[in-house]
């Protein structure tokens, strides 16, 4: 076994005290939770204050009566299974003793909030943020450089890291292994582990605080592909920020834990200083300012990439019907002599429509984009699955520094686009129009949905919406 180091120590200690300062920002939302995840009522305060009450006193009396405290039992444990930690008694006392008061300052923090001092709550967490910081390598440490043998791809990694947690009970098994499924789909299979980096990390969190319950009739069944490219999942079908968490941990595990620690090919994990907050489960609208940013920006790439973010941006589609699309579904309507899409391949039937393509897109050339190619030819073949546009999309955003929440917490990733056109539009021109345009059922039209057959509207009635918007 490799020996251990004081650095083996820190990057040990940095991943967990992430997850203290976790539980204490978490703490304010506790009962809510509790509430949400099928508790009749949350936990008594008294029997909360008791609980933390007692840690509390006890890692007081760990610091002074020189004993081997639970801390210290655990960190030797864990330790001695990824390490040879034989001479290294010391530094893990050491680390554990600092790890201790992190874990009192916790209790004291829980104690305060539910003492109604939120002031005195905020101070804590404020002070514990800068211990709980993650260690990363030092400076002068030598560079690391790949093995010449093949690279441990993540479909390897998460073989040898399931073997690895050999001692979790069968019903976490499951759940982990359903997890590490969404894992590989989303950061690629067979991508080199030394590839993954921090935003890729973060990106599987923005693709995962997107993903249904998967316990839900309408969601079982599915592959990891198909649950990832779902797209208006309804807010209340949607996995909660508690399982969110648990994807991060899950990862911690495999990349610091596992590959870091135990296995040594990583020079530091890409979980390092990722965190999690729960956020609300709508999505956010983009900004007209950062809208034409995006735009801008899109029209300066080339093929695929280019024409399908400016198709999103322009005809508030949803992903997948512009994946799906060949060109033969863009056609020329005789009564307006403007071309359209036709989007045939839905689930509902308010899906299936056609969609005017804006003077504005059209003038940035986009049928000479299709020429010389046949009908049944995709438009996009290079794009193979959602998620691949997604993290185009998502790596452009945080390029330009576009905040993925906006002041209310709302997230904004690729589908903000669609969310985006209808908003825009909404506010200039009616309802049933705009229904129409993005493929919504008509709704608030009374006796008159009796009469109103969703192919009346045509081309020429749509057209004022595909021309109204104006991202630059």
């Amino acid at each position: 076994m490799k020996k251990l180091t004081s650095q083996d120590i820190d990057l040990f200690v940095a991943t967990m005290n992430a997850e203290i300062l976790d539980y204490v920002e978490a703490i304010p939302a506790d009962a809510r939770l509790e509430v949400l995840e099928g508790e009749t009522t949350p936990t008594p305060v008294p029997m909360k204050q008791g609980s933390a009450s007692f840690f509390k006193n006890y890692y007081e009396n760990a610091f002074f009566n020189g004993g081997e405290s639970a801390t210290e039992t655990y960190f030797n444990k864990a330790l001695a299974t990824v390490f040879d930690i034989a001479g290294m008694e010391k530094p893990i006392a050491d680390a554990a003793s600092k790890y201790s008061v992190l874990l009192h300052q916790s209790q004291e923090a829980q104690l305060a909030f539910l003492d109604r001092d939120i002031s005195g709550y905020r101070q804590i967490l404020s002070a514990m943020k800068p211990v709980a910081a993650p260690v990363t390598p030092a400076a002068s440490a030598p560079a690391y450089s790949e093995p010449e043998t093949p690279a441990l791809t993540l479909a390897q990694a998460v073989e040898g890291f399931l073997k690895f947690k050999s001692d979790w009970k069968p019903k976490i098994r499951q759940n982990n292994e359903k997890y590490l499924e969404i894992i590989k789909e989303v950061l690629g299979a067979d991508t080199s582990v030394t590839k993954i980096t921090r935003r890729d990390i973060k990106n599987l969190l923005e693709v995962v605080e997107g993903l249904p319950l998967q316990n839900k009739t309408a969601y079982k069944g599915k592959t990891a592909r198909e649950l990832i490219e779902l797209d208006d999942i309804p807010e209340d079908d949607l996995i909660s920020s508690k399982t969110v968490k648990d994807y991060l941990k899950l990862c911690q595990g495999l990349f610091s834990t596992y590959l870091t620690g135990y296995q040594d090919v990583l020079p530091a994990s890409p979980t390092n200083n990722v965190r999690y907050e729960a956020n609300s489960t709508r999505y956010g609208d983009y900004s007209l300012t950062e809208m034409s940013r995006l735009v801008t920006h899109f029209m300066t790439l080339d093929g695929w990439k280019k024409w399908s973010l400016l198709l999103l941006a322009y005809t508030g589609a949803r992903r997948s019907e512009i994946i799906s699309l060949t060109v033969g579904d863009v056609r020329l309507d005789e009564d307006s002599n403007r071309h359209y899409i036709m989007i045939g391949q839905s689930k509902t039937d308010a899906g299936i429509r056609r969609v005017p393509l804006s003077e504005h897109i059209l003038g940035m050339g986009f049928l000479a984009f299709l020429e010389g190619r046949g009908k049944e030819e995709k438009i996009f073949p290079e794009i193979t699955y959602a998620n691949q546009l997604s993290k185009v999309f998502h790596g452009i955003r945080d390029d330009l520094e576009i905040p993925y929440l906006n002041d209310f917490k709302e997230r904004r990733v690729i589908h903000s686009l669609r969310h985006t056109f209808i908003t825009a539009a909404s506010k200039k021109h009616i309802t049933q129009l705009v229904q129409r345009f993005v493929g919504h059922e008509l709704s608030n039209i009374g006796q008159t949905q009796n009469y109103t057959h969703l192919n009346s509207f045509t081309v020429t009635d749509l057209l004022p919406i595909a021309d109204s918007i104006n991202w630059q």
